[in-house]
């Protein structure tokens, strides 16, 4: 598989978090069948993802996850596509109960189109999610 993961834990303290994220992500190219395609994943604090929150979502709030895809257009000398970025926040995620590598995949899959703004969407994209973690977990 020629897919390339790159995490970028942004404080000294998230490098703990880098390697499950990786390994989460090859997992859930592989299970969906994505070949030659190039994410990059930043392990933030609750502070810059909240900044990053209001500033390209309108929301002054904390999150647990931000992907943002790759604008179609933009041509890529990597060999790879480049689908687009993924932001976690590990403190906010621990606080919620939640985990990295399902908000991994969770980040993945919006890379990948899917969304959860109507119910029709939410229940599609929570099967695919339900589904690959069962795969990976297996």
């Amino acid at each position: 598989m020629n897919n390339k993961v790159l995490v970028f834990p942004l404080e000294k303290k998230y490098k703990r978090h880098a390697a499950y994220a990786q390994k989460t992500a090859d997992a859930c190219f592989l299970v969906l069948g994505k070949e030659s395609v190039r994410i990059e994943i930043y392990i933030i604090g609750n502070k810059r993802m909240q900044e990053l929150n209001k500033k390209f979502r309108k929301k002054d709030r904390q999150t647990n996850v931000l992907s943002f895809k790759e604008p179609e257009n933009i041509p890529s000398p990597e060999a790879e596509k480049m689908l687009g970025e993924i932001y976690l926040a590990p403190d906010y995620i621990q606080k919620e109960g939640g985990d990295i590598g399902h908000l991994t995949i969770h980040g993945i899959l919006h890379l990948l189109g899917y969304t959860h703004e109507g119910l029709r969407d939410k229940i599609k994209m929570e099967k695919k999610e339900k589904s690959v973690l069962k795969k990976i977990q297996d």
